[in-house]
């Protein structure tokens, strides 16, 4: 069933307008001249913490609305000039890449963003990063017997083995960016040997974490803070991680992110809002309240996160993968990830 929440926060003589959706979009009376719209595709949005430091620190009044990235871009899309957004905060490098493609956001400039994680042009900035990376029971799979995501497809894993649906960004964007790193044949082979071990395709990260959970399956592939979630309410869940290709080039991460929206006569209100997301102060809740990973230094995880220690990291390619979306999506479907 379709639930739709409204918040309004008094802060300082700035209002924050808090609008969360689930499944749908719910249309606003309309925003004021001096008000900051934000179409938001972050989950936990309606309760971070630095957009209401934003509006108490600044005075500007913030209206988030809330939904699925995909949702949101169609929206954007079919809104084009009329559209209310002045802000797009979305999840996966793949979303960022179709948004720059339309042609929905225009290039800012802010100073100290990291490269790595920046549109070289400026469209975009990485907000938070996430890992995907194998997730293990502590009860029946050793330390070091799952440590790479081609292993994923040893024939001792059949039957064992859990993954979240093909139809997942977060898989698509996976695979997206194997292809752009890997090729054609070294992607499908994998694949292939993933399938060939019968997996259990489930509908979420946290299913495929509880079907390891519960013994249902042994091995699976999920964001690191869906872990990080499940050990913050419960810290003997039974399900520890493994941070892939150690020895090789890497734990797959992928990013939130944010740009500002063509068009918007609220240009600079949204840069400020930007820099200001990007402080290591607001990093770090960002990263303790969702168990994501800061974007800047001087952020620290959460405790949850940080007991698994450093990590080899292999960034996602975001244009590199974003032409090979539906490469990806075409492989999948061959290859019989539904």
């Amino acid at each position: 069933m379709s639930r739709r929440r409204l918040l309004a926060v008094l802060i300082g003589g700035a209002t924050l307008v808090l609008l969360a959706f689930v499944g749908v979009i719910v249309a606003t009376s309309g925003s004021s001249s001096d008000e900051l719209v934000i179409y938001s595709a972050r989950s936990h949005y309606g309760e971070e913490e630095p957009f209401e430091r934003f509006a108490k620190d600044t005075g500007n009044d913030l209206r988030l609305r809330g939904g699925d990235a995909s949702e949101l871009y169609e929206r954007l899309r079919t809104e084009g000039d009329n559209t209310p957004a002045d802000v797009l905060i979305t999840v996966d490098g793949a979303n960022l890449w179709r948004a720059k493609e339309a042609g929905l956001l225009e290039p800012v400039k802010i100073g100290d963003a990291a490269p790595d994680v920046s549109d070289p042009d400026g469209t975009w900035y990485g907000l938070t990063l996430r890992a995907r990376t194998i997730m293990r029971s502590k009860e029946r799979v050793a330390p070091g017997e799952a440590t790479t995501y081609e292993g994923l497809g040893d024939p001792r894993w059949k039957g064992r083995l859990c993954l979240r649906s093909g139809t997942s960004e977060y898989n698509v964007s996976f695979v997206a960016d194997r292809l752009a790193k890997d090729g054609r044949a070294a992607t499908e082979r994998m694949l292939r040997r993933w399938m060939a071990n019968d997996p259990g395709i489930l509908g979420s990260d946290t299913d495929v974490l509880d079907a390891i959970a519960d013994g249902d399956c042994d091995v699976g592939l999920t964001n690191s803070y869906y872990l990080g979630r499940e050990l913050e309410e419960d810290p003997d869940f039974p399900v520890t991680l493994e941070w892939a290709d150690q020895q090789g080039r890497g734990t797959h991460v992928n990013l939130s992110g944010i740009g500002v929206v063509r068009g918007t006569d609220q240009g600079e209100a949204a840069r400020e809002l930007i820099e200001f997301l990007l402080e290591p102060k607001q990093q770090e809740v960002f990263a303790q309240n969702n168990h994501e990973f800061p974007v800047v230094e001087g952020a620290r995880p959460s405790p949850e996160i940080a007991q698994f220690g450093d990590f080899k990291q292999d960034p996602i390619d975001v244009d590199g993968a974003g032409e090979h979306l539906t490469e990806a999506l075409n492989l999948m479907d061959e290859v019989g990830w539904d």
